[in-house]
């Protein structure tokens, strides 16, 4: 006997969470393409991308997290 507390394959956190990162992921591409010549006069452009807030750091290096 299932109650509607289970934790189920179907249950809605999944399907929102999902929702979350399709948003997260689509605003970082878009303000990542939007934004990919910012460097090209500082720093040589050399650039590398911050996870969050999703930007571009110019200067070398490599992929960030955070601040």
């Amino acid at each position: 006997m299932a109650h509607s507390r289970d934790f189920a394959p179907g249950h809605p956190i999944f399907f929102w969470a999902f929702i979350v990162v399709l948003i997260f992921t689509f605003y970082t591409g878009a303000k990542a393409m939007a934004t990919k010549n910012d460097c090209d006069s500082v720093a040589g452009g050399a650039k590398h991308w911050r996870i969050v807030p999703g930007e571009w750091v110019c200067g070398s290096g490599g992929l960030e997290f955070s601040q």
